[in-house]
């Protein structure tokens, strides 16, 4: 007789079905069978219910429950706003747990979300696996150079986290970062270019798009080493334009940089993620679309009033579902515009003025449940 597994068991056995399933699909696509994303939305939706009693008030309060979700389509949503209130971990975190932190730069520091991350290591499954497939080549891996803070200078950091962990997995895992705790060590960058153009291998080379514009302004000024990088290099751009100068855009940026590295701007790659999420999506070129990820993140587009579905290519508000995200919740319904464009999306901008409607009583419900928990 089969003795029935605890929540504890059965998250654990999912959390390692995960992510050799992630593996498994970065080595062979075709090894993705479809119907197991809305198999494993069913149970990764039982387990936050079972695991977050604060979830599951919510989710009672829309009539929704596990009978009620066929597929990752319908499990309902929390609003990024809640990170800011609400703590979102199934159980107990585990001790190996990691919590990541908005930068506050829209509401302030004091309005900071945070995702408590339970399994670190199916976030690094997630995100090493859509690198390898969507920024890697099939030739010999580039050597990962990466601008912004490691985790060990931001804790609060997903990108850092995940840049770290890139650098030490990808490829020889000899990938270097140039951040100190004062910014960017601009003569090591110029010393690791300098030593890829001779060696000729390829550089990847990781940075905010702050970051980069900083970097071509130098350039600009007569500082640092202009070359042409080996075939085969590339740059990725993490996004975040906040800190920009006026009148200065990602698209002056990334060409401009392009062109001063002597690369093509296909090879620049545009990263897109969330502190909100455990996985990311990614674009070639400029502009930067559409954004595609992996199969098992997905999104829709909702009317910000009503939060109905719209159909592919009209605007509204962006719902993403991560099963990466199992140990907190995996569907989450953002602020930001957008709209479906072909297998990917295509991000519009931050919505204007006050939340979309449908946000804030969303959030004003998942508050109310908190209360009663």
């Amino acid at each position: 007789m089969t003795t029935p597994r605890g929540p504890e068991e059965s998250y654990e056995s999912l959390c390692r079905e995960l992510i050799a399933s992630f593996s498994a699909w970065a080595d062979d696509p075709s090894s993705w069978a479809e119907p197991l994303l809305d198999r494993w939305a069913r149970q990764a939706f039982s387990l936050q219910l079972e695991g977050n009693e604060v979830y599951r008030r919510y989710c009672e309060r829309r009539g929704v429950g596990p009978a009620e979700v066929s597929g990752w389509r319908e499990v309902v949503p929390v609003p990024t706003a809640a990170f800011r209130a609400v703590d979102l971990v199934v159980g107990a975190a585990a001790d190996e747990s990691v919590t990541f932190r908005t930068s506050g730069t829209t509401r302030g520091v004091a309005a900071r979300g945070r995702h408590a991350v339970r399994s670190p290591e199916l976030y690094a499954a997630s995100a090493r696996a859509a690198f390898r497939a969507f920024v890697l080549a099939e030739e010999t891996a580039p050597r990962l150079v990466t601008l912004p803070p490691s985790f060990e200078h931001d804790p609060d950091s997903s990108l850092g986290w995940m840049l770290d962990d890139l650098r030490a997995s990808v490829g020889d895992g000899d990938g270097v970062s140039v951040a100190t705790p004062e910014g960017v060590d601009w003569e090591r960058l110029d010393a690791e270019l300098d030593q890829s153009v001779e060696a000729g291998r390829p550089l990847c080379v990781l940075g905010t798009t702050v970051g980069f514009e900083r970097w071509l302004a130098r350039l600009e000024q007569g500082l640092g080493t202009e070359l042409h990088l080996p075939a085969g290099s590339m740059l990725m751009d993490t996004g975040g334009e906040k800190g920009l100068p006026s009148g200065v855009s990602r698209s002056l940026v990334v060409r401009g940089l392009a062109r001063r590295l002597g690369l093509p701007l296909e090879s620049v790659v545009n990263e897109f993620g969330m502190t909100e999420l455990c996985s990311q999506r990614y674009a070639y070129g400029d502009p930067a679309v559409p954004l595609v990820g992996p199969p098992w993140l997905r999104a829709r587009v909702l009317d910000p009033v009503t939060l109905e579905e719209l159909p592919d290519g009209e605007v509204g508000i962006l719902c993403h579902y991560d099963l990466a995200n199992l140990g907190s919740v995996c569907a989450v319904l953002t602020e930001d515009r957008g709209r479906v464009v072909g297998d990917g999306i295509e991000w519009i901008g931050r919505t204007a003025g006050a939340p979309p409607r449908g946000c804030s009583l969303a959030t004003a419900e998942l508050l109310e449940a908190q209360d009663r928990a």
